[in-house]
């Protein structure tokens, strides 16, 4: 009997099949077609791991962990909106998956399966307290406390959506001024873009071809070549990222925050430096003097391997 993992993204989905003992044996990783509807996707998802099962030679299936932003009712396995997935409001995952492979599903937040996957086998293991950034196409959040995953009354860890500047750009979840806003890998292409249009000679535009195509790989790239527009905005972004990072370690008090997603492990040291320097500026000493900032080990799979755990452990 195997387990399946899935971890849906804004921008790729990663789909594994695991043995009983909670190995992986088979992965695979596809882009989320989400402009295309989410009939579609989750065909794509569905098609991807039959694949998987095909090639593993598995034929029963004994539980499902999935993973997706959020909001959404872990009980019901259903996600109620998702700023990064258009359309997909109160849509019930749970009930989708579980016929299509005959087996109990079980739903999470993406990036509390994140962290559960860095307590397990990353940079959390062994630490009783710990929090958890993603910061990728969105900002997410995951909280380990006394070495239990924390979830409050289902949706704790939205930390892309604390307000940085009230009267900052509009968040896809309808509110101004969010650390998603400001900080992810969607703003900074964004800012990217405005930028070159006044400073048509940065490398920014010479990496990506054209404006349309900006990414924050290239603001990175740029970056790391002196290129002043990104160095501008990637200083920005670390100071913003120091900022959510300092409230975080203000309420909770972790042992550790540790910092993954697609845009960090591009940016490294680049925005590293940057929030480490806003943490010592910003959050109360005694605090950060208690913390210890570091990147996420096991990249993006963090996610998949948190919902091995979770298919495994139910809805515990």
């Amino acid at each position: 009997m195997a387990v399946l993992g899935i971890d849906i993204g804004g921008t790729k989905t990663i789909v594994a099949v695991a043995d009983d003992g909670g190995r992986i044996i088979g992965q695979t990783r596809i882009d989320t077609p989400r402009d295309q509807g989410t009939a579609v996707v989750l065909t794509e998802i569905e098609s991807a791991l039959r694949r998987l099962m095909d090639e593993t030679h598995t034929s029963q299936v004994q539980a499902i962990g999935i993973g997706c932003g959020g909001p959404l009712d872990r009980e019901r396995g259903a996600i109620l909106t998702a700023p990064n997935l258009p359309g997909w409001e109160n849509l019930p995952l749970v009930d989708h998956f579980a016929r299509a492979f005959g087996a109990p599903a079980y739903l999470d937040n993406d990036v509390t399966l994140a962290a559960l996957g860095e307590a397990c086998e990353g940079a959390g293991r062994g630490v009783d307290h710990f929090a958890y950034f993603n910061i990728g196409t969105g900002i997410g959040g995951g909280i380990i406390i006394d070495g239990r995953v924390y979830r409050g009354c289902g949706n704790a860890g939205e930390f892309g959506h604390q307000v940085i500047l009230p009267d900052g750009p509009p968040c896809l979840c309808g509110r101004h001024g969010c650390l998603e806003s400001l900080a992810s890998g969607t703003s900074i292409a964004r800012i990217a873009r405005q930028l070159v249009i006044l400073c048509p000679d940065s490398l920014i535009l010479r990496l990506a071809g054209d404006g349309e195509s900006i990414s924050a790989a290239h603001v990175a790239q740029a970056a790391r070549e002196d290129d002043p527009v990104a160095m501008n905005i990637m200083s920005e972004t670390g100071t913003y990222l120091g900022l959510g990072v300092a409230n975080v370690i203000s309420v909770l008090n972790p042992r550790k925050v540790i910092l993954g997603g697609g845009v960090i492990t591009g940016a490294g040291d680049l925005l590293l430096d940057a929030i480490r320097e806003t943490v010592r500026e910003r959050a109360m000493p005694p605090l950060a003097d208690d913390v210890e900032i570091v990147p996420a080990a096991l990249g993006d799979q963090a996610g998949l391997i948190g919902a091995v755990y979770l298919a495994e452990m139910g809805n515990g």
